[in-house]
């Protein structure tokens, strides 16, 4: 079994690109990890979709990646990077196969990686896509505003804030609306169209009251 040493993964449960990290992330240290090179059709599936591979590979994989821990040296049980010429991602499974949580690598370390796989022969990774609800059309940025607005929104409809609600509703669509239906309806409609304006004006809401 083939390994990269000493790189940095940010396992969640989404693949996020490295430049979508953030510094709360809880990231990995990385000792040792195996590395498999696969097509870059495979690396494609693995990305987008929840993946399910055979038990003969868990198996192969089970305690080889090490993981630096403040009292020494600890291990994540499933876990292994798929590289193919042009790309490369970490993944960690559960003991059934499954794809839990998914990471990309920094880009330098990438492309060591990658550089590092043209010595790899192919595997023929056997796996069954179990669902793509891992394909996102926002970035990550955009996903965390548009769930706290939707948690304000909420807010202003369990309170009935009905001058609050009328008042985002004419700064987004610069005009008034008195049915109060039409507004939560815009607003689910158009969310991610003026997420970054509405996100801002509830900061701000806040701001106000300090």
């Amino acid at each position: 079994m083939k390994y990269v040493y000493d790189i940095i993964l940010n396992f969640n449960d989404k693949f996020y690109e490295f430049y979508e990290w953030n510094e709360s992330d809880n990231v990995d240290y990385i000792k040792k990890i195996p590395v498999f090179k696969v097509s870059n059709n495979v690396i494609r599936d693995l990305k987008l979709n929840k993946i399910q591979v055979d038990l003969d590979f868990i198996k192969s994989i089970c305690d080889k990646c090490e993981i630096y821990m403040n009292n020494g040296i600890g291990s994540i049980e499933y876990a292994c990077i798929f590289c193919s010429g042009e790309d490369a991602l970490g993944i960690e499974f559960n003991y059934k196969g499954i794809s839990m949580y998914k990471s990309s690598l920094m880009i330098d370390e990438e492309q060591d990686v990658i550089d590092y796989s043209r010595k790899l022969k192919k595997v023929d990774l056997k796996y069954d896509i179990l669902s793509n609800d891992n394909i996102r059309y926002i970035t990550r940025k955009e996903e965390y505003m548009i769930n706290f607005i939707n948690m304000e929104l909420e807010e202003i409809r369990r309170d009935n804030d009905i001058d609050k609600l009328k008042y985002l509703y004419y700064e987004c669509f610069n005009k008034e609306e008195d049915n109060i239906s039409k507004i939560y309806l815009d607003f689910e409609k158009y969310i991610t169209n003026f997420s970054l304006k509405l996100y801002n004006l509830l900061k701000l809401s806040y701001s106000n009251k300090i």
